[in-house]
């Protein structure tokens, strides 16, 4: 029954629209939030702040521009992820789960 509505046009349009009003409000959220960071809220970041948004930022600059790999191994990732957290010297973040753990059904 919803795969019959989903194929009715106007129902399309409405989902297209919407779809495009929500990227239009993330888009300027997300530019607000971006201008917003200082140099010196950037000096404030741990390494593992500094590592992450970097990590994200250039990615989303890829996506954009065309130049974005195919493909990124989660596993490679997390290898990352554990060598900035061994690295870190704050004592208080939790352990990452071990290399090929599967943690998808934990809480």
């Amino acid at each position: 029954m919803i795969k019959n509505v989903l194929a009715e046009p106007e129902v399309q349009k409405a989902v297209r629209d919407e779809k495009q009003e929500l990227a239009e409000l993330y888009r300027g959220k997300a530019r607000d939030v971006l201008t917003s960071i200082s140099a010196s809220d950037i000096a404030k970041a741990s390494l593992q702040q500094k590592s992450i948004s970097s990590g994200v930022l250039l990615d989303k600059s890829l996506l954009l521009t065309g130049e974005a790999p195919t493909s990124i191994s989660v596993q490679v990732l997390l290898n990352i992820a554990q060598q900035i957290r061994a690295e870190d010297r704050s004592d208080d973040l939790p352990a990452l789960p071990a290399p090929g753990k599967d943690v998808s059904h934990e809480n």
